[in-house]
């Protein structure tokens, strides 16, 4: 064959790619040099495009070493086989996830096409993300899939940019033999906790409720903020000026670290507990309840990490409410999401389709590879109940009623002084003063950012 008529085929055929294959680049036109989303009718199993227009193209993923992570990586020759996309994985330490986004998205590399962070971190790097609104709509993808709290944690000034990934609600975790032994039943509300935690740490050798108070990377904020919001109360109001301190946020703090400073029903060492050493009291048989993180129960019934008593009695519920008002919940999420300077978005964006298809988190939780999971078909899914002993239900009552922390560049800064707030109440400051301290301090920095 001559050479120009090779170029001629060539160029007709990148001509009848570019009609048919329109780019879809979220908030306006595709960038230069990099690699377009496409689009088309003809598409294959979870919505994958037809025809492996991607095929030979290699992406990379940073995420952080995690049973679910490393289940989807276990399973990314299937995606190679349906796409012809090579997939890389890079297991960046938890610690370190933030500062390398944050590193790679200032210098523009192009190193990573796909990345992992907490929901929390989602506003102060959103300028590294892709908004896939248009991609989402194009592809016919319903985010109802995702229970209220994880739609909120991918999404920023009302565009979506990521799909949640790794989720976590919040259960109540007790020992149903030390329930039993002092003739009480599981707490549904705030009161029957306070009531059977004092009961526990009368009649027992056990600790009636673990916590963790300690100014420890806002981990204090955890409970807390659930008690806050079950009674009504918020951090900001509407116009983003601290209400933390007003008649719902003192009674809600007064009851949280109550459980230690007035009930005498959490242990000695909860003002110095992180969250890891909080549930570690239950674990090693101390203390009979826990508000914690789902995946903990992991450690619960782990015989090489738990007391024999725990292993055998550990249960779990979805957490109390507070009488009267109802329940809330705090939640968290990691997401996936596409970075802007990668040369691959079209093929990142053909992985965040399967990756995050409902057939294959299923088959993770199923073989018990993680109990971590975020779709609604999955939590309410009979034969994951099945495997969890009906974990995912209690998750999915706790995450109809959850939230996440707001959304917000200062955050972090925010969060700081209401931590360290909390932990002078635990340890004896009073709670209305403290409470207006600090939010003194919030709003010199909701003023100084120019919320007002």
């Amino acid at each position: 064959m001559k050479r120009a008529t090779r170029f001629s085929i060539l160029a007709c055929t990148i001509l009848l790619i570019s009609l048919v294959a329109a780019p879809l680049f979220a908030g306006g036109e595709q960038e230069a040099g990099k690699e377009a989303m496409v689009s088309s009718s003809e598409t294959i199993e979870y919505g994958l495009l037809a025809g492996k227009p991607f095929e030979g193209t290699t992406i990379t993923l940073m995420l952080n070493n995690a049973a679910k992570n490393n289940g989807l990586e276990a399973r990314a020759g299937e995606f190679t086989a349906l796409t012809g996309i090579e997939v890389e994985f890079d297991m960046v330490p938890f610690g370190s996830l933030l500062e390398k986004i944050t590193s790679e998205g200032v210098g523009m590399t192009g190193t990573y096409d796909i990345v992992t962070y907490l929901d929390s971190w989602g506003p102060s790097i959103k300028q590294f993300l892709v908004p896939l609104d248009d991609q989402i709509e194009s592809a016919g993808i319903d985010m109802d899939k995702y229970p209220p709290a994880f739609q909120q944690a991918v999404t920023y000034e009302g565009m979506i940019h990521g799909f949640p990934w790794r989720g976590h609600p919040q259960l109540l975790f007790y020992r149903e033999d030390v329930l039993k032994q002092v003739g009480a039943d599981v707490p549904t509300t705030w009161k029957e906790l306070e009531d059977v935690a004092v009961k526990i740490s009368n009649n027992t050798d056990l600790h009636g409720m673990s916590m963790h108070y300690a100014s420890h990377a806002g981990q204090n904020l955890f409970g807390w903020i659930t008690y806050l919001w079950s009674n009504g109360g918020d951090i900001f109001d509407a116009d983003m000026k601290p209400v933390f301190n007003n008649a719902a946020g003192v009674e809600a703090t007064a009851r949280y670290t109550g459980l230690f400073t007035k009930l005498g029903a959490a242990p000695p060492g909860s003002v110095t507990f992180n969250e890891y050493e909080s549930v570690q009291s239950m674990v090693q048989g101390e203390s009979a309840m826990v508000m914690s993180w789902w995946w903990q129960y992991n450690n619960l019934i782990d015989a090489e990490k738990a007391a024999p008593e725990v292993v055998q009695n550990a249960k779990f519920a979805p957490v109390p409410e507070w009488e009267g008002k109802g329940g809330a919940t705090y939640a968290i999420c990691m997401p996936l999401s596409i970075m802007k300077d990668s040369e691959n978005q079209g093929a990142a964006w053909e992985f965040l389709k399967w990756a995050t298809n409902p057939d294959l988190e299923k088959d993770i939780v199923v073989k018990k590879e993680t109990n971590v999971a975020v779709q609604v078909s999955t939590l309410t899914d009979p034969a994951v109940n099945e495997v969890w002993n009906g974990m995912h239900e209690a998750a999915a009552e706790s995450l109809a009623v959850s939230n996440i922390m707001p959304q917000i560049p200062e955050w972090p800064e925010v969060s700081d002084y209401l931590s360290i707030a909390i932990n002078r109440i635990a340890t004896g400051a009073p709670v209305k003063e403290t409470l207006d301290a600090a939010a003194v301090e919030i709003e010199a920095i909701m003023d100084r950012a120019g919320y007002y």
